[in-house]
């Protein structure tokens, strides 16, 4: 029993957390700054694709691609590495945008 409540109370952590919200189109690429953070873990690799790079000696960046509309949260920084940032993001995919030079011309 004291697994489930472990469980539960780590939910609950996320849940208060503050995130921050990042809204990108599928297809889009956008880097975010995490500071020294290493590692990441998102809830569906079908919603993004994550990656973190090395930006410089001082910072790495989050790298989230946009694969299918939808919601995930992504954490930029593991736990478990000591005296690290680690930040929440909670990552809104949404459809490609159009420019109107691709958007399919409509009959009249």
């Amino acid at each position: 029993m004291l697994g489930a409540s472990l469980l539960v109370g780590t939910t609950l952590a996320v849940a208060d957390e503050e995130r921050t919200a990042v809204t990108v189109a599928v297809g889009q690429t956008v880097e975010l700054e995490v500071g020294y953070a290493m590692g990441h873990l998102c809830d569906s690799d079908s919603v993004v694709r994550a990656e973190m790079r090395n930006k410089n000696a001082d910072t790495n960046v989050f790298a989230i691609t946009g694969l299918a509309a939808g919601t995930t949260l992504c954490r930029a920084g593991t736990v478990t590495v000591e005296n690290r940032p680690t930040v929440l993001f909670e990552i809104t995919v949404v459809a490609p945008v159009r420019s109107p030079a691709t958007a399919p011309k409509r009959r009249r």
